[in-house]
């Protein structure tokens, strides 16, 4: 989290208007979710690790990490999707008998997962697109311009620090556990990682109740009040217009190629 907002902050991508890129990133993650296109989903992974690495200097190495973190619970998504029940094998590729069914895998769960494991990976790609070139502050920001309630910003900005606050606990407890070696050992380590989760949760809530009363004692009402920058760079709509109509456009083109 605090690297995702170290590069938001550095981005060259962070001084154009925060509106423009939220509604960007929301048309093309809307589009993806809509389309079923494969072509589709490929152009947007492209498109915005292009605009994520060359545009807004995200390191290739962290995005490609990044990318990399949903894919455990992607494959145990898939792998539900993969195997299909029959009570004949001739529709299968590959197959094994259980009791009066088979179980096994066919063409069509094989296209199925496949196009579910390039959709989640463009619609991936639009949030990472948005959290590596607009800090949190500039999407709060847009939500207030489009009239979202004012205690959901506040919810969402309290959460959004005091995850902060959760992880510095959670390495310094961590860091302290390794200085005195209670990890030298598999045993060892279940028990200081069970201690770990039993303390993190009880110190998280004195630091935040801390930090409240910080805010309090400074004049917090139930509203921030943080500084925005001036002006922002603008780009023509047009431009936005002819990236959609382009997604839509080869979505449309595989649909008909395919049908």
């Amino acid at each position: 989290m605090k690297v995702i907002d170290q590069y938001a902050y550095r981005s060259p991508l962070r001084h154009f208007d925060p509106v423009q890129k939220v509604l960007f990133s929301l048309l093309v993650l809307i589009t993806c979710l809509i389309e079923h296109s494969l072509l589709l989903y490929i152009t947007v992974i492209l498109l915005m690790g292009w605009l994520t690495v060359r545009k807004g200097l995200t390191p290739i190495k962290l995005y490609i990490m990044l990318m990399l973190v949903p894919l455990t619970f992607l494959i145990l998504s898939l792998l539900t999707l993969l195997f299909d029940f029959s009570t004949e094998s001739n529709s299968f590729l590959w197959s094994i008998h259980i009791t009066h069914m088979y179980m096994g895998i066919s063409k069509g769960s094989i296209q199925i997962c496949l196009f579910m494991f390039f959709k989640v990976f463009a619609s991936v790609s639009c949030l990472y697109f948005l959290c590596l070139s607009t800090p949190m502050n500039d999407i709060l920001r847009v939500f207030e311009k489009w009239h979202c309630p004012t205690f959901l910003l506040e919810i969402m900005s309290l959460i959004y620090r005091f995850i902060f606050v959760f992880i510095d606990t959670a390495t310094t407890m961590y860091t302290a556990q390794i200085a005195r070696l209670g990890y030298r050992n598999f045993h060892l380590g279940i028990r200081s990682f069970g201690m770990l989760l039993s303390t993190l949760l009880i110190r998280t809530l004195k630091m935040n109740n801390v930090l409240y009363t910080s805010l309090e004692c400074r004049g917090y009402n139930g509203s921030f009040n943080v500084l925005h920058e001036g002006s922002y760079k603008s780009l023509p709509y047009l431009y936005l217009i002819l990236v959609e109509a382009l997604l839509i456009g080869l979505g449309i083109i595989e649909f008909i190629l395919g049908g």
